[in-house]
């Protein structure tokens, strides 16, 4: 097959924080190395005070700056102004790509012109995350008048997403627990859309906990909000039933994550900067992830990366494709709690778990696994020129 010429759209991503910059790295690392791919980075205004971070590998490298949206368009999209529009024009007329990249539904304004320029062009957007369940469920969970900024947001973003989604775009998705969401909301299909999960790398031994520091492990990237939602889950609904136990083991919880955990400890619940997740992953005797919604920040695939044991709700392992005795489940929290405090009676169970998951994981999500799978289907998208929605 010829080298397809691409272009891969983002923020600035080489050095940058969060789940969004770690999927783009991935993502960039397997188009630069397949394609004949050209960058294009999105400026915002913070770029217009710090420098943006190298990139590497690709063949032109272009920018656009940004502007700030009115209140009449969904907050997180990615605009530009006449002169920007006009340049990007110039820049997808000029090369006439063949394959557009796309970061995050952020960028549904220019994958719209881009459909415009370029009728024939295959263009693919990568999801990391979907806002429109969760501001229709902000608004629905009360629906009352001081409650209608909600109402206002929830309706901005179906409206502008219906209008600027066209039929012939594929999409990437981080979270299978989303999937019924994308075809629902976008109306993707499951043959123009495909699960990517960030790969597992190198396998990573535990270390074994010392005597007098045996805990259990909550982390969460600061920005996600829902992940305070758990915590507050531990404290009120998990520890009250387990804390027994917890004194005559000796065993201790530990907040890893944003400042506002440490609101919430007390006694043997202990808090830790998200910076020192890596380490405790190492120490800790299992995960604790009582979530109330499909988890988004990989942690799954971490945890059988450390060889921990997982010990989660159905929520958060919704739709991710994990065989039944590599996890324990519950979304009620009386007996997931039981089912922690049976962990605390068998280290043999515990490592059984850990085992298991981490040998499925390393059989099903490694980089040369996950890279071989997604350019396998991008080639199929590229080949297939029949409609797609």
């Amino acid at each position: 097959m010829l080298t397809k010429k691409v272009l891969f759209i983002d923020e600035p991503f080489a050095r940058e924080e969060g789940i969004r910059a770690e999927r783009s790295r991935f993502l960039w690392n397997v188009v630069s190395q397949n394609f004949d791919a050209d960058l294009l980075l999105l400026k915002s205004s913070v770029y217009l005070e710090k420098p943006v971070s190298a990139h590497t590998g690709y063949d032109r490298l272009y920018s656009l700056s940004l502007k700030a949206g009115t209140k009449f368009e969904p907050e997180g999209y990615h605009l530009i102004v006449k002169s920007q529009k006009e340049r990007f024009i110039s820049i997808l007329d000029s090369k006439r790509y063949e394959v557009i990249f796309f970061a995050g539904l952020s960028c549904l304004p220019l994958v719209h012109l881009a459909k415009k320029v370029l009728p024939d062009c295959k263009l693919i957007i990568d999801i990391e995350r979907i806002w429109l369940p969760e501001l229709k469920e902000k608004w629905t969970a009360n629906r009352r008048l001081q409650n209608a900024d909600n109402f206002w947001q929830y309706i901005k973003q179906t409206v502008w997403d219906k209008h600027l989604m066209k039929k012939g775009i594929f999409c990437l998705y981080a979270n299978p627990g989303e999937a019924n969401d994308l075809y629902r909301f976008y109306h993707f299909k499951q043959n123009n859309s495909h699960f990517v999960p960030l790969p597992i790398t190198a396998m990573l031994e535990p270390d074994k906990p010392e005597s007098n520091r045996k805990f259990i492990l909550f982390w969460g990237a600061p920005e996600n909000k829902d992940n305070l939602t758990a915590a507050k889950n531990i404290i009120s609904e998990i520890y009250p039933r387990i804390s027994q136990k917890m004194v005559e083991k000796e065993i201790s919880i530990i907040l890893c994550g944003g400042e506002e955990l440490q609101n919430l400890c007390s006694g043997r619940i202990t808090y830790a900067p998200y910076n020192n997740r890596e380490q405790l992953l190492q120490q800790a005797l299992f995960v604790l992830l009582p979530l109330t919604k499909p988890d988004m920040e990989s942690r799954i695939l971490t945890c059988a990366q450390y060889r921990k044991t997982l010990v989660c709700t159905f929520s958060a392992i919704k739709d991710f494709p994990l065989p039944e005795d590599s996890y324990l489940a519950a979304d009620d929290f009386s007996i997931l709690a039981d089912k922690i405090s049976d962990l605390f009676r068998s280290a043999n169970r515990l490592n059984e778990y850990a085992i298991k998951l981490n040998a499925f994981c390393f059989a099903n999500f490694t980089q040369e696994k996950v890279e071989n799978e997604l350019l396998t289907k991008i080639y199929s998208w590229i080949e297939n020129n029949a409609p797609n929605q």
